[in-house]
C-alpha cells in the first residue's frame, strides 16, 4: 500500500508540472518533462525525497521545420524498406 501511494503521489508531481509518465515498471516511473531550468530544478526538487535513481538533462533541442515535400519523401522510404 505504501508504494502505491508513493507512485499516486509521484504521478500527481507530474501532472502538476505538465509532464509525461513514458514508462511504468514494477517500482519505477520514467518520467519526461520540459520547461524552464527553474522549472525543473523545482521539480528535482520535489522528486528527490522519493528516490531519483537517474536524473538526466538535455539542454536546449532543436528540431528542423518539415517542408511540404517530407510526406512524399517518407513514403518513397518506407516504399523502399518494404
Amino acid at each position: 500500500a505504501a508504494a502505491t501511494d508513493v507512485r499516486s503521489q509521484v504521478i500527481q508531481l507530474v501532472q502538476v508540472f505538465e509532464g509525461r509518465i513514458v514508462n511504468v515498471g514494477h517500482d519505477q516511473l520514467t518520467v519526461s518533462l520540459d520547461g524552464t531550468p527553474r522549472k525543473i530544478d523545482d521539480f528535482e526538487d520535489l522528486l528527490r525525497p522519493y528516490g531519483i535513481v537517474e536524473f538526466q538533462r538535455t539542454g536546449r533541442v532543436a528540431l528542423p521545420k518539415l517542408d511540404r515535400q517530407a510526406p512524399a519523401r517518407l513514403r518513397a522510404v518506407q516504399e523502399r524498406v518494404s
